[in-house]
């Protein structure tokens, strides 16, 4: 190692950095040396977890230069860090400064990000903090993954070369290919996950339309009703997952609900195998989510992808 130059130090360790941070700060205390070398990387890969650390790392971000923080990956939660309260006061005092922070720190990832994993937790604002996001623009991002009551991608080239993009927390994401938004947002989108759908009857109906009938502009037929605006699946998409959230079976519609959307999906499963230009279908039993911890499961995702695994992938391999 001695004999390596400078710059070859450094492409190793950018090599190395690509974690949740720790690798980096290890290496700031080797060397005077080690420390000048590693001092570029401090940003490169992050996972932010609990309102501190967020409220921390926006303010340090907004007083630093353009291009020292330029951050590649990222991991951001606003799930406490601690076991969550069953206090209903406490859960509504929390910091609203959080949520600005939050968007802050997109703002000025933005440029050069190219993984994210999101998680906005809260009830009351997780659909405001995902649908700005989606009104940024990420011209280097290439998987994405969202986790709160999303709503859908629309904004015209918003992530032009997003391949891979996992939607978790909608129990019902009907509509989210009507009008080609999806599309139209991310162009390039050769995998799409749908985490957490629970009773989506309307969702797995669209699907079938989609996966086995064709398109029209005039509408299509979903269970023998008229769709009132037309669906299409991105063009590029290749793979498309549908997890369901575990049953949590709670009348007798709830389990109707349950049982025909399950008839749908399972069929599909069977039956679409990605040719005559279609897209690969898998469903996923919620059984194997069913462990109460969703920001823990998605971070162990986001850090097997950055060392080269599948992450929530692997199940369409």
């Amino acid at each position: 190692m001695n004999s390596c130059p400078p710059e070859l130090h450094s492409y190793i360790v950018r090599l190395a950095c690509a974690d949740d941070g720790s690798t980096v700060r290890a290496l700031l205390r080797v060397s005077r040396y080690y420390h000048a070398i590693a001092v570029p990387f401090i940003y490169q890969s992050m996972a932010l977890d609990g309102e501190d650390r967020i409220s921390k790392v926006a303010a340090t971000l907004e007083k630093m230069p353009s291009h020292r923080r330029r951050i590649r990956h990222l991991f951001i939660s606003d799930a406490p860090s601690s076991p969550p309260s069953s206090s209903k006061r406490e859960r509504e005092d929390r910091d609203p400064t959080v949520e600005t922070a939050m968007i802050k720190i997109l703002h000025f990832a933005a440029p050069t990000l190219e993984s994210l994993t999101f998680l906005a937790t809260t009830p009351c604002t997780s659909t405001c903090l995902i649908s700005q996001l989606f009104r940024h623009s990420f011209p280097r991002l290439l998987e994405l993954t969202v986790h709160g009551y999303y709503p859908f991608p629309s904004m015209p080239a918003s992530m032009p070369v997003l391949q891979r993009l996992h939607l978790s927390g909608n129990r019902n994401p009907h509509g989210l290919f009507q009008l080609g938004g999806l599309e139209a947002s991310c162009p390039s989108i050769s995998h799409l996950r749908i985490s957490g759908v629970e009773r989506a009857v309307a969702f797995a109906n669209e699907l079938e339309s989609l996966l086995q009938q064709s398109s029209s502009p005039q509408g299509c037929i979903a269970s023998g009703q008229q769709v009132l605006f037309p669906t299409t699946l991105p063009k590029q998409l290749r793979i498309l997952i549908v997890q369901t959230a575990p049953v949590s079976v709670k009348s007798v519609r709830s389990a109707r609900l349950t049982k025909d959307m399950m008839r749908v999906l399972e069929g599909l499963d069977r039956g679409v195998r990605g040719d005559n230009g279609r897209p690969s279908f898998h469903c996923l039993d919620g059984r194997d989510a069913d462990d109460g911890d969703e920001s823990k499961r998605l971070k162990a995702d986001w850090e097997d992808r950055l060392s080269g695994g599948e992450g929530c992938w692997a199940s369409s391999a």
